[in-house]
């Protein structure tokens, strides 16, 4: 110890940028990688040190990180920046709000879900688990998901917490709503599938954000263009129907009047699915139910008759969906909301 104390401790009395010795008008100070400069010289050196600017001459040390630019503190720029987060973060904030909406349905088994509820119980607290649970102690940059936390709460509780979503609580209120509709069909372990839940984020990032309610029409559109942007709603739609389909089997013998098809078709694939307390806006029209009755039909051929399993969002299932729906006749009803 002595000797490391007399050969390896050495005072700092020059600069090792200009190497002149400190004095009154040229006095030390210690970056906080502890590397000691003169006051300005290091001053000239962090602001002008070419390659090297703001990082410390001896050891490269950053010594204030560079802020990363990032859009303005709007609902429509941090809802982007939050549907570009990675998947694994998505599936991660989806799980926490599955959670919550167990605790939901325990309460309510109507599933009529209040706004406040929603937010109190599956939103707000999935946006701060993920956030924290995501995030490495030492990440700097901005966290689109604790912005979006910031704007829910400061607007929701701004406004006295209104049981209605404003801002950026729309879409993601939707999103609740969406998978406890989702849920009602879906098995529990289906729930915890990271494709599947990435099938029902983007089946409700596809609409737009300030829509308030998952509207029949939007399948309607979906069902009629191949390329609609609302296609993930529609591939979604007939997961569920198909999921329907494999764990609700339907009544033996199957019905063979046209009524009664319709009867079924209906009361499986538009009062079971978008029904309860988390209804869809609107009731699908007549062309829909026509072209519904083709998609159940060929739906269970797939499944029963070619032993097929049932769809669950995987990977390329999207040309199936196209399929059924271009072999129900995609495009044949004119499907108008009543």
């Amino acid at each position: 110890m002595d000797n490391f104390l007399n050969t390896q401790l050495h005072p700092a009395d020059t600069c090792n940028i200009c190497t002149e010795h400190f004095n009154a008008t040229h006095q030390p100070v210690a970056l906080p990688c502890k590397h000691i400069f003169g006051h300005e010289c290091i001053k000239k050196w962090l602001k002008g040190g070419r390659g090297n600017m703001n990082a410390c001459p001896t050891c490269r040390y950053v010594v204030v990180p560079k802020p990363n630019p990032r859009a303005s503190f709007d609902a429509a720029s941090i809802w982007k920046t939050l549907c570009d987060q990675p998947p694994e973060r998505l599936h991660t904030f989806m799980m926490k709000i599955w959670s919550g909406l167990e605790i939901l349905w325990q309460r309510q088994p109507s599933g009529a879900f209040t706004v406040t509820s929603i937010l109190d119980q599956a939103i707000i607290p999935a946006l701060i688990n993920t956030a924290h649970r995501t995030n490495a102690p030492d990440d700097r940059r901005q966290d689109s998901l604790l912005d979006c936390y910031n704007l829910v709460a400061a607007s929701w509780d701004s406004l006295g917490r209104p049981d209605i979503a404003t801002g950026l609580a729309i879409p993601l209120v939707r999103l609740a709503r969406l998978m406890a509709s989702a849920g009602s069909v879906l098995p529990k372990w289906l729930t915890t599938n990271p494709r599947a839940n990435k099938l029902v984020w983007r089946a409700n990032a596809c609409l737009p954000i300030g829509e308030e309610d998952i509207s029949w029409r939007y399948i309607i559109e979906a069902s009629h263009q191949t390329e609609s942007p609302y296609f993930p709603l529609l591939y979604l739609y007939t997961v569920l129907i198909s999921q329907s389909i494999a764990h609700f089997p339907a009544p033996r013998p199957y019905p063979t009047k046209r009524h009664e098809v319709m009867n079924l078709v209906v009361e499986r694939c538009c009062t079971k699915i978008g029904g309860g307390g988390a209804a869809w806006k609107g009731k699908p029209g007549d062309g829909l139910e026509d072209v519904l009755v083709g998609v159940y039909d060929e739906l269970r051929r797939y499944q029963l008759e070619k032993g097929k399993m049932s769809l669950r969002g995987h990977d390329r299932e999207d040309a199936v969906v196209k399929g059924i729906w271009a072999l129900a006749g995609w495009g044949g009803g004119k499907g108008n909301t009543r």
